[in-house]
Formats: C-alpha cells, structure tokens, sequence
C-alpha cells in the first residue's frame, strides 16, 4: 500500500479516493464474503443495497475522520480498545464458525433477521468495522502530509466521493467475480461455508494480533528513545 500511495497523483482527489478505496476493499475480508454470499441467495438488487449501507456508514467516517485524524492517531487508550474489540470480534467469529462445522444446517445469510433489510444490514455490519477509523486516519495523516489533497478545502469532499465511489466499484467487481466462478458450484460452497468462515476469520484474527504486538513493541521502542533522549 506504500508504493502504491507514493505514485498517487496529486491534485486529484477524485482519482486518490478511488484508488485507495478500490485497492483496499478488493482483498478478501468478511464483508465481502457477506457480499458474495448475499448475491449467491438473495440476487443483484440485495447486494447492492448491503453495500450502499456500507457506503453509507463510511461516508460518515471519511468525515469525521478528516476532521479528527490528526487526534485519533494520538489517542492511545481509543486505539488500544479499537484493537482489543477487533481481535475479539475476529476470534469469537472464528470460533463459533469452528464450533458449527459438521452440522446438518450450514450458515446461511438467510437465518439472519436483518437479511430482509439488507440495508440495514451492511450499515450494522458496517459500524462494527472499527478497524477503519485507524486505516482512514493513517490514510488521511499521509495524505494531507504529502499535500496530494489539502485539509479543510473542497479537495476533501471530492477525495470522500471517489474513495466511496471506490468501496462500491471494489465490493460489485468482488462479488460478481465470485458469483460468476462459483454459478455452477453454489450447493458445493454452501457445504463448506463454515469452514471458510472459520478460516477467515482465524486468518483476519491473527493478522490483528501480530499487528497488536507489532505496534505494542514500536512504541515501546519509541518510548525508550524518548526517554534516553531525556535523560541525554
């Protein structure tokens, strides 16, 4: 994601949301699975609805987060709690999907309430994403670092609407990529779609937590620094 970001265009905000945007929502992650499944047993329409609700939601956070990355970045105790919750969500997820596997009744999106609103749905699934107020702000802090968009001008708002124009774009390629491998082999995948989750969510689990440790340790390091400086 570094490289990329370094031959991003500057000036062009529109183009830099989208970008960022599309790269980082097409790798596999739990919401586009939801996405996938939700096209593989409801259609097009459902989809695209679950996906406006995410849309939605993160229209509301590139804009706080504009505002607040600078102090978001600097709270310390929030992010320690953003990380605990994310890799708690991950590893209960992981386990209750671990915990089905060999039922008769496989998960399925249609045993969810919310899946008559899929709306609804992707805003709900959505707000409990917690992991990207750190990943905009970082973006944002990079950003307006590298003056590739300008802070409290209208640049931001065109870099908001290419960066949700870039969520929507990334979420359908996904989905209908999958949709079009997997026409013949819906009843196969549904077999093994606790197992997939359970995987997932593991692998997304663990990623959370060498990063945990990662982060916990480069502070450490910079503290250490610090205080050697002071003592100097």
């Amino acid at each position: 994601m570094n490289n990329i970001q370094k031959h991003l265009p500057k000036n062009k905000p529109l183009v830099v949301g989208f970008l960022i945007s599309l790269i980082g929502t097409l790798p596999l992650g739990y919401l586009n699975v939801i996405g996938l499944q939700l096209l593989l047993e409801n259609g097009h329409l459902a989809t695209i609805q679950f996906i406006l609700g995410i849309v939605f939601i993160e229209f509301f956070v590139l804009k706080v987060v504009s505002y607040g990355s600078k102090w978001l970045v600097q709270q310390q105790k929030l992010l320690l709690f953003i990380d605990i919750f994310t890799i708690l969500f991950f590893s209960i997820s992981a386990f209750y999907f671990y915990a089905t596997i060999g039922n008769e009744q496989n998960f399925s999106l249609k045993q969810l309430q919310l899946i008559q609103v899929p709306f609804v749905l992707g805003l709900t699934l959505n707000i409990l994403n917690f992991m990207q107020w750190p990943y905009w702000s970082g973006v944002y802090l990079y950003l307006f670092r590298t003056q590739k968009i300008k802070p409290n001008s209208n640049q931001n708002n065109f870099f908001i609407v290419g960066a949700l124009v870039g969520t929507f774009v990334g979420m359908i390629l996904f989905t209908e990529a999958g949709n079009y491998f997997l026409t013949d082999k819906k009843a196969i995948i549904s077999k093994y779609l606790n197992i997939i989750f359970t995987i997932l969510f593991s692998a997304l689990a663990l990623i959370q937590i060498i990063n945990f440790f990662l982060k916990r340790n480069n502070n450490n390091a910079t503290l250490k620094q610090k205080t050697i400086k002071i003592k100097i």
